[in-house]
Parts: C-alpha cells; structure tokens; sequence
C-alpha cells in the first residue's frame, strides 16, 4: 500500500492515479488534505470520507478516493449548489457511510467476508442473508419457517394471477410484496413481531411470486419449510436437483448487494423516512431499472432469446457495436476489467452444462462474444444465461436479481435505521424568478 505524504490537490487522472480502494492513516490524509485532525474527523462524520479500522486495532485508515474527492473541489468548501450537485451524479465519488459491502476487483466483499468465497464454499442464501443482516455467518443453516399471509391474502394473490401475463418481472414481484403485506394490516413489521422475521417471510412472499412467470402463471405460499432456493426451482419449474439448488444459491448471494446501486440507495431514503421494510423493498423495486440491473437482465435475456444461433446472436452484438448502442449483457462501471460475479456464474453453469438447445446456444454465444469481440459479460447477462440453462421462463433472470438484491436492501434499511438521520438531498432551484 503507498502512503503519498504531498499537501497537494487530487493527482491528475493518470497511471500515476492511486487505484479505487487505496487507503492510508490518518497522518497521511490530514497532510494530503492541508487539514487538521478534527476537520478529518468531521468530513467522516458526514459521510463523505469513508473510514475501516486498520489490522491489529490500532487506528483507522481512509479511502483516498474519497480523499481526492474533497481536494479536488476545493478543501473546506460547503457541500452547497454545483459542487454537491456533482458529486450526486454517477462517478462524482459521493459517499454514505456503510459496513455492508466494499467493491473490489475480486466483486463484493459481505461484511468483508467475499461473495465468491460463500459460493465456493457452498453456502446457502440463507446463510448470506444471515451475514448481511446480523453481521455473523451461522455453524449451521438456519431454516425459514413458511410465510404465513393475514386475512384476504388468496384473494390478491389470485387477482395477481389475472395480470401476469401483461407484466414485467419486478412489477409483479413488487404486487406480491404489498399483498402479502397488505394481508397483515397497516403495520405489516409490526405484526410480524420483528424485522427480520418480515424480512425473512417478505423474501419468501417474493420468491414465490416467481410463478406467476411461469405459463400458467401461480402464486402460491409454500405450506412447509422450504429453503429460498427449492422455492424459486419449483415455482420457475426448473427441478430441484442438488446442481440446480447450488446454482440458484450462487445466483443469489452473487446478486445480494452490490454497494449503493440506485435501488440500493433508494431502500436506503425509504428507511430514512421511516417506512417498514415492505415499502423500502417495494420502493427499491420501482427504481430498480436500468441497463445493468433489473432491466439489464431482461435486455440480456432477450437478445439472447431472439437469436437462433450463436452466429445470429454474435451479428446482433456486432450491429449493436457497429451503430454505438449499448450492448446489453456486457460491461459493468465497477468492473472494468470484467464483472468476476458473471465469471464465477458462468464457470459454475458449465459444470451442470445445458440441458436444452437454448442453453447450449446461451453460453455458446457469450462465450463467442468474450472471445471473438473481446466483450466482458456481466451479472445480468449470467443470471439470464443461467436462467436458459435451467430452462426457467423469460424473465427469471430479473427475478432472481432482485429475490437475491432483497437481502441487500433489507441490510441496507436497517443499518440506515441506526444511522438515525433522514437522507434528503437539497435542490439547485435554476427555473424562473
């Protein structure tokens, strides 16, 4: 790790640039900045410098992205109009506190423990969800008892039955969430006696709502103690094989959180507000679209589905290419040199291997593009590849996202409960006097 000691501005953006997760003591970042030791701690305070105890206990160090941020627009200077307003956009190096999940090269460290190491270790979703929530992997896994839905229940959920056909995956889950909520009362957590038992029967709720994209659609609870994983296998009807359930677990825990992802963050406002989880999953639900979440699963599903060989679906990337558009499935911001989520997904899909011609052309084709056009597949494209090997129906590949995203979003709620303060960013008024 390099220390720079200059009292200087951020560096330009060069090789010379520190590399995103570099981090340095205290002594460094006060002399980086021309500060003294308690403006350092105010900026932490405010959450736009981010802090990790260093090993052995003995002080804290600091991200020099962050670091660089403040340096660049000017030490000291108020988070007010244009400044703040850039640091709110994409790649403005904004910052929120959090103890849930770090972005590395190797993908997403869970409480620091990394994504890909609970996959390879064959854990399960629920072990995952047990870490981000509660901060402690279990000896053993724990087992969810059934979800059980208050008065009126069947009959939303047999009305959701009517308009699945004319509706996008997260649109219906997110229906299904406020039924089953709507079934306990007014005050749904509440009545359930804890936040995580209502996380625990809203994720089951959400899992289950995955049948309505089956052809015919249904939404039915289980009435037995079932893991996340065989819910999801038998209503998207893919077999609940021991190979199938792996996938579906690595699928999820690949997809549990992700940082401050839009949706991610727009739980996050919910829970500042004070709303139940619920509402911050549904609120998290109606901001989660875009080309690299959950409508990038269904862009990356569809492409795929519309060619009807390998060789089609590469001249459907090569046009895509050739006239500047984005390329659904390929690239992610984060991870430049390639998203190691869709890398570990998609070595693990090859071990089961395609049980039908659609998952065979599947990961013959992105394997194609990644050699051929040097393209890098991301997690959505995985998840929909994944989704075609198992023969689930369109759509699953979002499903399975934002089902996984869920465990995210509710960790993310409940730590911004404690933080204790309402996130309500100010506005730049620039319309007429």
């Amino acid at each position: 790790m390099e220390n720079r000691r200059k009292k200087t501005a951020a560096p330009a953006a060069d090789e010379n640039a520190p590399a995103a997760g570099t981090l340095v003591d205290a002594r460094t970042a006060i002399e980086r900045l021309g500060i003294k030791m308690q403006t350092l701690y105010a900026y932490v305070s405010r959450g736009w410098v981010r802090v990790v105890p260093a090993v052995g206990g003995k002080g804290n160090l600091y991200y020099v992205e962050d670091l660089d941020a403040l340096a660049a627009r000017g030490r000291g200077r108020s988070m007010t109009g244009a400044g703040a307003e850039r640091m709110i956009r994409w790649g403005g190096n904004a910052v929120m506190q959090t103890s849930i999940t770090a972005i590395g090269p190797e993908g997403p460290r869970y409480r620091g423990k990394p994504a890909a190491e609970l996959v390879l270790h064959h854990r399960t979703f629920e072990d995952c969800t047990e870490l981000l929530w509660n901060g402690m992997l279990p000896d053993t896994s724990v087992a969810w008892q059934p979800a059980r839905p208050g008065v009126g229940f069947q009959a939303l959920a047999e009305g959701i039955v009517q308009v699945a056909a004319r509706n996008q995956a997260r649109r219906l889950l997110s229906v299904a969430v406020e039924a089953y909520a709507a079934s306990l009362g007014r005050n749904p957590e509440l009545a359930l006696g804890a936040p995580v038992l209502a996380a625990r029967q809203l994720i089951q709720a959400m899992s289950a709502a995955t049948g309505l994209l089956a052809d015919p659609p249904t939404y039915a609870l289980n009435e037995t103690p079932q893991s996340i994983a065989q819910i999801l296998a038998v209503n998207l009807r893919v077999g609940d094989t021991p190979e199938h359930l792996r996938l579906l677990d690595a699928a999820l825990i690949l997809s549990a959180d992700n940082e401050l992802a839009p949706a991610t963050f727009a739980a996050r406002i919910a829970a500042s507000a004070a709303a139940d989880l619920f509402s911050c999953v549904t609120t998290a639900l109606g901001a989660f679209e875009g080309m690299l979440t959950g409508l990038g699963c269904e862009q990356a599903e569809s492409v795929l589905a519309q060619a009807r060989s390998r060789d089609a679906y590469l001249d459907q990337l090569k046009s895509l290419l050739a006239r500047k558009s984005p390329v659904p499935g390929f690239g992610h911001p984060l991870y430049p040199d390639g998203d190691p989520r869709a890398t570990l997904l998609l070595d693990l899909v090859r071990e089961v291997g395609p049980a039908s011609a659609r998952g065979e052309m599947a990961l013959q084709g992105v394997d194609q593009a990644s050699n051929e056009l040097g393209l890098k597949p991301n997690l959505p494209l995985a998840l929909a590849v994944l989704s075609a090997v198992l023969g689930a129906p369109l759509g699953a590949a979002g499903a399975l996202m934002s089902v996984g995203r869920a465990a995210g979003w509710v960790a993310h709620a409940l730590e911004q409960r404690l933080a204790g303060f309402l996130v309500r960013p100010r506005a730049r008024y620039i319309g007429p006097s």
